[in-house]
């Protein structure tokens, strides 16, 4: 390649930057986003029916991994897979992985997870698992409109949509896009019409079960010198135009086109092999020897292998018939190429006998013979062929790493791997720093030329997040106090309000949660930062003081008079205020008792339970109740002896008294009499629902008599003070 070809290379290299595909503008819902590989892309399967395709796309919120799985496109036509995880905690808005399928044509499917959740998925149609030709030679490879080709009915066959006729570009071509091919369909670069190639690809998809992908890169007129003196950098001359001013094909024509293919989608989609067909214009007009021919052949398939440090296999058509002329020479020279040992290429068909005289009269095959073209072609891609050739996969896909500064710029940056680096802002380093919204990727060029698309980001705005805020999971989008407190045996729920693209980060735990509700039971103090998709923090924190109150002890239950139980706490709580839940136990239920006393009457023969709850009070003057276990259930049997009176103790040794009464009394008249009659206490109580004590110190020691009377209750006992 000399010095010429390289320096139109280094001015055309320019033009990678307006050849990429449009930004997708992200939806309001939009999670993530498939963008590559684009539909119809085929990729080239290995020769155990398997193949690897790289797959990557935009993460416009933070998700916790990406899933993928392919189903295929028509029952029959493929192999479904299970999902897979193609990439846990992504960082960067980017996602990156690999899908190794059996051959097929299918839909790519992905899903970004959240807290185990599915939160967003996206599809990509139509994508294969196949066999990728690069077609080349002259005009009976390129095709022309108009002479009858017969498109593909299969709409698994398609091809590279890029038209190169007119600009004879030799930069790289546009990121690449496919379409089904139809009869009048323009093969990229060069092809003009589905030719015979849609017969063929429609015998293999039907034979072997897989889509067909054609890359055409032949040109009409040429004879193999011009592809030899191409590819060795010096100016190639039409024999058909010299003297003219056509004399002369465009810089690095014809070869270009192929090794820039090569280079290029063979790179990203993989190849099954180079389909040669070309000789009738070596043998009329220029009647070449053989070994002029076998010599330029065998330099040509050399020279692809040494510009792309790869071995394609090639498969060469035994073609020379020109003008009512076949040549044994050019026939020979092919057919010593294919034998020659170890050197990946294969006999094509023979086409000197297919329609004889052709379409036109002297070269070109149309109407019936391009089937039988296609027909013969397929017969050559045979098992043995499949079996014996060497395919080239796709190489993997470069990947970016997304750093970002304290104001809130972003370093995209990809590995030092590569030569060259030309992103679409312009740039030609490997990192570059982002400071406004957009679509950003590159086209990166290894040492010897070989061409990778690196994935996609899309910047959205605010790349710097805005500093979160809190709110209690209860009260959603009300900002909650700094000041929390929780019981010893719970928590609190705590929502993060943050913009869509960003997560929140705790300091207490030092993990990223995508996770819109966090939970705290620990005390301390937790701030909260947010961090978006890009990796870029916010400037300040929210925070939260967590205290968590003593564990509050379990009461016991004691007797402590005929109808009085009591909960009693082992240990102070340490609250403001302590009270008690009850709740009586029987063998057909458990029933909640309305009141918070320590202390309840109880005339019902079961089992009583009761928890303390106790109040504790924080700086800012908040409040919390929390609760202790219930205790350990207290039986309690009702003595109906007493006649709803009981006086204790009995005897009193220190002048004190205890009335209680099996009935709540209202307006109860308690007096104390002498056994003579004297009255010696008397009180009345405008409600006797609890234990009364009666002070009698007064009284001298011995027997007295307690009455208490009330409406419909008149009952008296003894009682003996001895102190």
């Amino acid at each position: 390649m000399n010095n010429h070809y390289l320096l139109l290379r280094l001015v055309v290299i320019g033009l990678v930057i307006t050849s990429l595909p449009p930004a997708v503008a992200q939806t309001s819902s939009q999670v993530l986003k498939i963008t590559f590989p684009e539909s119809r892309a085929i990729f080239q399967r290995e020769n155990d029916n398997t193949g690897t395709f790289y797959l990557s796309g935009t993460i416009y919120q933070p998700v916790d991994s990406v899933q993928a799985r392919v189903q295929a496109e028509v029952d029959g036509q493929g192999t479904n897979t299970n999902w897979v995880t193609i990439q846990r905690n992504p960082q960067g808005g980017i996602f990156q992985g690999s899908l190794r399928v059996k051959g097929g044509w299918y839909r790519v499917e992905v899903q970004g997870f959240v807290s185990g959740k599915v939160v967003s998925s996206d599809v990509v149609r139509k994508i294969g698992v196949g066999e990728v030709f690069i077609i080349t030679g002259q005009s009976n490879a390129q095709g022309f409109q108009d002479f009858g080709a017969v498109g593909a009915a299969d709409d698994r066959v398609n091809c590279v949509t890029y038209n190169n006729i007119t600009a004879n570009s030799t930069a790289d071509p546009p990121a690449p896009t496919f379409e089904q091919l139809s009869a009048n369909s323009f093969i990229g670069p060069r092809g003009q019409s589905a030719w015979c190639w849609g017969v063929l690809g429609d015998k293999i998809a039907q034979q072997f079960n897989v889509p067909v992908l054609f890359i055409n890169t032949a040109w009409q007129g040429t004879v193999i010198k011009n592809w030899r003196e191409s590819a060795d950098g010096k100016l190639a001359k039409n024999i058909f135009a010299i003297g003219t001013p056509n004399e002369n094909f465009p810089a690095g024509m014809p070869y270009a086109n192929l090794v820039i293919s090569l280079r290029y989608y063979c790179s990203i989609l993989g190849l099954r092999a180079v389909l040669w067909q070309q000789g009738e214009n070596d043998n009329v007009p220029l009647h070449s020897s053989r070994e002029a021919y076998r010599e330029d052949m065998q330099y040509l398939v050399n020279k692809t292998r040494a510009d792309t440090e790869r071995y394609p296999a090639w498969v060469l058509a035994r073609s020379s018939y020109n003008s009512g002329q076949v040549s044994q020479e050019i026939l020979q020279a092919q057919n010593d190429v294919i034998s020659t040992y170890n050197n990946n290429v294969f006999a094509g068909p023979l086409t000197d006998n297919i329609q004889v005289p052709r379409f036109e009269g002297q070269v070109h095959f149309g109407g019936d013979g391009l089937k039988q073209l296609g027909q013969a072609w397929f017969e050559s891609l045979n098992s043995i062929f499949f079996t014996s050739s060497r395919p080239l996969p796709p190489l993997p896909q470069p990947t970016i790493t997304v750093t970002c500064a304290a104001n809130g710029n972003l370093t995209l940056s990809l590995p030092n791997l590569y030569r060259s680096y030309a992103w679409n802002s312009g740039a030609a380093t490997q990192s570059i720093t982002v400071t406004q919204p957009g679509l950003y990727r590159a086209v990166l060029k290894d040492r010897i030329g070989n061409t990778y698309l690196s994935p996609a980001i899309d910047i959205q705005t605010n790349t710097l997040p805005s500093t979160p805020t809190i709110s209690l999971a209860s009260q959603p989008g009300q900002v909650a106090s700094n000041q929390q407190q929780v019981c010893s045996d719970s928590s609190v729920a705590l929502t993060i309000n943050t913009l869509a693209n960003s997560t929140g980060i705790w300091s207490a735990s030092g993990v990223t949660t995508t996770a819109k509700t966090f939970t705290l039971s620990k005390a301390g103090t937790y701030t909260l930062q947010a961090v978006n998709v890009y990796g870029c923090k916010s400037a300040q924190t929210a925070t939260i003081n967590l205290t968590v109150q003593p564990k509050v002890p379990t009461p016991s239950v004691e007797q402590v008079g005929v109808y009085t139980i009591k909960a009693i706490l082992p240990t102070p709580s340490g609250g403001i205020s302590d009270a008690f839940d009850w709740r009586r136990i029987s063998e057909r239920n458990t029933e909640l008792l309305p009141t918070s006393s320590s202390e309840i009457k109880v005339v019902v023969a079961a089992s009583y339970s009761a928890r303390a709850k106790t109040t504790f009070a924080i700086v800012n003057g908040a409040n919390i109740t929390c609760y202790s276990p219930y205790s350990t259930p207290k039986p309690f049997a009702f003595d109906k002896s007493n006649g709803g009176l009981s006086v204790y103790p009995n005897p009193s040794t220190d002048g004190t008294v205890i009335v209680e009464t099996v009935e709540n009394l209202r307006n109860a008249d308690i007096d104390v009499f002498s056994l003579t009659g004297q009255r010696m206490f008397s009180s009345q109580v405008p409600l006797l629902d609890e234990r009364k004590a009666l002070d009698l110190t007064s009284v001298a020691p011995g027997i007295y008599l307690v009455r208490v009377r009330s409406a419909g209750f008149d009952v008296s006992k003894r009682v003996i003070i001895n102190k």
